[in-house]
C-alpha cells in the first residue's frame, strides 16, 4: 500500500501552488479574485462547505497518516476498496486531478473568480474551457474522488458526496450569471461544451465572442 502521508502532500503541494495562482491574480485585477462572503445566501453558504468541507478532509488525511490502522476503523472503513492496484489508482486520480485545476486557473488568467463575480469578467473558451465548461471543478472531483480511493471510509465518501453537491450547486448558479453577463455568447458556449467533460456537440472552434469577452489568459 502507499504511504499514508502521499494523499496529504498531494493536497499541500496543489494548496501551496493555488494559492501562488490566486496571488499572482490577485496582482492582475487589483484585488483578490475571492468573491465568497460572509452573507446568509445560497452563494456563500456554498464558500463556507468549501471551506469547512476542505479542512475537515485535510484534517482526517493528516490523522489517518499518523494513526491509519485505528483512524480507518474509526471512520467506516469500506473493505471492498481496500488493495493496492486501488489505492495507488487513487493517487494517480488526485494527481490528475491537481494538475486539471492548475491548468485550468492559469488557463482562465485575468478572469479566475473564486465565486461569482458581478464586474464584467472574460468568457474563456479555449485550452481546457474548449473541452468542459467547468474543468476546475471536475479536477476537485477528482481529488476528493481519489481520497476516498486510497482512504477507503464513510468519511471520505461523504467528504465525495458532500463536495458533487456543492459543486454541482454552485456551477448551476455560475451558468445562470455567466448566462446574464455574456448573453447568447455562453449560450452558444453552453450549447458546444459538456458542463463536465466530453466532446464538442458540432464542429468548429470555440464561439467568438464580441468585444474583448475572452481572456485568453
Amino acid at each position: 500500500m502507499p504511504s499514508p502521508w502521499f494523499p496529504v502532500l498531494i493536497l499541500l503541494i496543489v494548496s501551496i501552488a493555488f494559492a501562488v495562482l490566486t496571488r499572482r491574480a490577485a496582482q492582475r485585477i487589483g484585488g483578490s479574485p475571492n468573491r465568497f462572503g460572509a452573507d446568509d445566501t445560497a452563494h456563500d453558504f456554498v464558500g463556507r462547505v468549501y471551506r469547512i468541507g476542505g479542512g475537515v478532509l485535510s484534517l482526517f488525511l493528516i490523522v489517518r497518516a499518523v494513526w491509519p490502522g485505528e483512524t480507518d476503523m474509526a471512520a467506516g472503513l469500506i473493505p471492498v476498496l481496500v488493495h493496492p492496484a486501488v489505492a495507488w489508482f487513487g493517487l494517480v486520480t488526485m494527481v490528475m486531478g491537481s494538475a486539471v485545476i492548475l491548468a485550468a486557473q492559469v488557463g482562465i488568467g485575468a478572469s479566475w473568480r473564486i465565486g461569482l463575480d458581478q464586474e464584467r469578467t472574460g468568457l474563456v473558451t479555449t485550452g481546457l474551457f474548449a473541452w468542459s465548461r467547468n474543468p476546475t471543478f471536475l479536477g476537485m472531483v477528482a481529488v476528493v474522488l481519489g481520497a476516498l480511493l486510497v482512504v477507503p471510509t464513510a468519511v471520505t465518501a461523504v467528504a465525495l458526496a458532500a463536495a458533487w453537491i456543492a459543486f454541482s450547486v454552485q456551477i448551476r448558479m455560475e451558468e445562470e450569471h455567466l448566462g446574464r453577463m455574456h448573453g447568447a455568447a455562453y449560450d452558444r458556449y453552453h450549447v458546444m461544451v459538456p458542463r463536465w467533460i466530453g466532446l464538442r456537440r458540432s464542429s468548429g472552434t470555440a464561439p467568438a465572442i464580441d468585444g474583448n469577452a475572452v481572456d485568453r489568459g
